[in-house]
């Protein structure tokens, strides 16, 4: 139950992620930013996230963790309601980055929880359908009775969805359970990867650096080709309902030797419903599949990073390389490209995307040379 309820919070405290194209794309309408200043509000919200997570960990150590996640709640609260209600184009940044501190917070307590625990991939997995599953549903409800929400609409729901939260603090423990050297994959002598991990990690930062370029500018992208906002909606839900079977579904396949060639297909997929949703923005079926196959895949980076780097020293920089990809790759693609085009921001995360596998599967020249010379042993001793 503890396990379970650290997560429900966990997942929650970001249900920024989901609404956030809609958001965006009212805060553009608005006038309170420019499209080109959207990567880098996002990525300033999801560092202070990661601040937040890296500074719940040390704050564990000497208050409870009630007492850390009721705070964490109220300040995520109070930053949206004062935002939705008080807020200018010149508080938005700093209202976000307070949201984003909170919510890290929570999410260092999901995450220092499901470290503790024995079945480390299963709770993983199931943490990120608890995300998909509460952005989905929360997307929904104003695609079935708001369908045109402004920006102060949605902030509010966010301070509602966050003061809720306060009714799970008596489910959390009260005090964490130390951490192992071992469960950390932090052993004495094996605190730095190797190359091979290190060379998973940047897979990780492109793959979801990119993906999260797509799914910010997804918003502001389908208002830009003339989609309503109703229809929008609809179409966003869609993929996170998509995200969400692709986290169940990645609950469900153990990991095996066939990991590489899951990784490759569910990339490769990935890529052709991306391609379909560009050709045609109203498609609901091009977001599911787009949004299948985002989940699906990034389960099979961990267990793959697990498998070469055994150590597992490189497994705990795992979230940081993933929220530097999402603070610096969206950031970037935007600055660049989004006052031009907005379409060439996503086909950009697409690039990072296509990227990421051939970083993880491209041979070492070395070892190319060496496959040749050896088939072509093979072929002049059979001759």
């Amino acid at each position: 139950m503890q396990i379970a309820a650290s997560i429900i919070l966990g997942s929650l405290a970001i249900l920024i992620f989901g609404i956030q194209p809609v958001l965006y794309a009212a805060f553009v309408g608005e006038g309170l930013i420019e499209p080109d200043g959207l990567g880098l509000l996002s990525a300033a919200e999801v560092v202070a996230i990661a601040i937040g997570s890296s500074l719940a960990i040390p704050a564990l150590k000497h208050a409870s963790v009630r007492t850390i996640a009721g705070s964490a709640i109220l300040l995520i609260t109070a930053a949206n309601y004062l935002q939705a209600y008080y807020g200018t184009a010149d508080m938005l940044f700093a209202f976000r980055i307070l949201a984003g501190l909170g919510s890290g917070f929570l999410v260092g307590i999901a995450g220092m929880t499901i470290a503790g625990t024995k079945r480390v991939g299963q709770w993983a997995a199931g943490y990120l359908l608890a995300q998909a599953t509460s952005q989905f549903l929360h997307l929904q409800w104003f695609a079935l009775f708001w369908p045109a929400p402004t920006g102060t609409d949605l902030l509010l729901s966010l301070a509602i969805a966050s003061a809720a939260m306060l009714a799970g603090l008596p489910f959390l423990p009260r005090r964490l359970g130390a951490i192992t050297a071992s469960e950390t994959g932090m052993a004495e002598g094996h605190r730095i990867p190797d190359a091979m991990g290190i060379r998973w990690l940047a897979v990780m930062f492109l793959f979801v650096g990119g993906v999260l370029t797509i799914w910010a500018y997804a918003g502001v992208w389908l208002e830009s080709e003339d989609v309503s906002a109703a229809a929008a909606a609809t179409i966003l839900s869609s993929s996170l309902a998509g995200q969400a079977i692709g986290a169940f579904a990645a609950c469900l396949i153990p990991n095996s030797r066939h990991d590489r060639r899951r990784l490759m297909a569910s990339t490769l997929l990935l890529l052709l419903s991306a391609g379909a949703w560009f050709a045609q923005p109203s498609s609901a079926v091009a977001a599911a599949g787009f949004g299948i196959w985002w989940l699906s895949s990034v389960p099979i980076l961990s267990s793959i990073l697990s498998e070469v780097d055994p150590r597992r020293a490189a497994l705990p920089f795992a979230p940081a390389a993933q929220l530097a990809g999402i603070a610096i790759i969206p950031t970037a693609a935007g600055l660049v490209f989004a006052a031009h085009n907005v379409e060439l921001v996503l086909v950009s995360g697409c690039a990072a995307i296509a990227l990421s596998l051939l970083l993880g599967f491209a041979q070492h020249p070395r070892k190319i040379i060496n496959s040749l010379l050896k088939r072509r042993r093979g072929a002049s001793t059979q001759e």
